[in-house]
């Protein structure tokens, strides 16, 4: 899983309890400053399996309400709202955001490193354009996250939603299927970016794209060498040629698997970590 799952999941944490809650759960866990998750890394899916039971033994709260609540909170936080913002500019409602998310955990899969996010397929329908199928067949059985998502998705954009989980692998199917309809926004004018916001996004999205095109498909850069590449480019605001803003497009386009990084070796450092352009395609 990518480290931003377990990143997000610990923000969650002292969201739903508080600080002492996530101090206490940590302590439970071994879990100290050497060794705790970081968004660019990866790990093991058991790690957060088992994580969600400690948070059960410790809150007594059922586990798939747990993993239901994490859902949504992963759609709708501020960190997420960040390092996805590269694929969040590409969608303004909650069915849009489920089928880009598709798409992404596709590409994620074929970046080097072991990412195998869930990859769920989907129906539409034929009498609502706001109406869709979703099938979910992961081997984790983690449907209830799904679920949460699924709600996170929709209070992202201000809509409600119906779900109809009309199958489900626990109870013998082979997939689930979850019969979602997402309701018009309400309020949708409190909602709206203001044309600096909007100015200030799409720059962004132009220095993103600027970077992927920079980088090499084989034999990655450093950040450094990377910096140099962008400088030659000429009339590009001097505020995005420096190393921090460099390294927010990267984390963009890497939490959309457009990049990969050796962030995984050993011995990897910020300094030293090697950045190139993933493959979007299958082999």
């Amino acid at each position: 899983m990518h480290g931003l799952i377990f990143v997000t999941w610990e923000k969650y944490l002292v969201n739903r309890f508080n600080t002492s809650f996530l101090n206490t759960y940590r302590e439970k866990i071994g879990e100290t400053a050497a060794n705790a998750p970081l968004a660019s890394k990866v790990y093991d899916d058991a790690m957060l399996l088992a994580g969600v039971v400690v948070v059960h033994e410790l809150s007594h709260i059922p586990v798939d309400t747990l993993l239901r609540e994490y859902g949504r909170y992963f759609l709708i936080n501020g960190l997420t709202s960040s390092r996805c913002s590269y694929l969040l500019t590409q969608v303004h409602s909650g069915r849009d955001l489920l089928l880009v998310m598709r798409d992404a955990h596709a590409q994620m899969r074929r970046v080097p490193g072991g990412l195998t996010p869930p990859i769920f397929g989907y129906e539409a329908s034929s009498k609502h354009s706001n109406s869709l199928t979703l099938i979910y067949d992961s081997s984790r059985q983690l449907c209830p996250l799904l679920r949460g998502a699924i709600e996170g998705a929709a209070e992202r954009y201000g809509q409600q939603v119906r779900i109809h989980e009309k199958a489900c692998m626990r109870q013998g199917a082979s997939a689930c299927r979850f019969d979602v309809t997402f309701l018009p926004a309400e309020n949708i004018h409190q909602r709206q970016e203001t044309p600096e916001q909007i100015a200030h996004r799409k720059q962004q999205q132009q220095i993103d794209n600027l970077i992927l095109a920079i980088l090499p498909r084989q034999q990655g850069i450093n950040l450094t060498q990377l910096q140099g590449l962008l400088q030659m480019q000429g009339q590009i605001p001097t505020k995005y040629q420096r190393l921090n803003r460099i390294l927010e497009s990267l984390q963009h386009l890497s939490h959309a698997g457009l990049v990969a990084n050796t962030a995984n070796e050993p011995g990897d450092t910020l300094t030293s970590r090697l950045y190139w352009r993933a493959p979007t395609f299958d082999n």
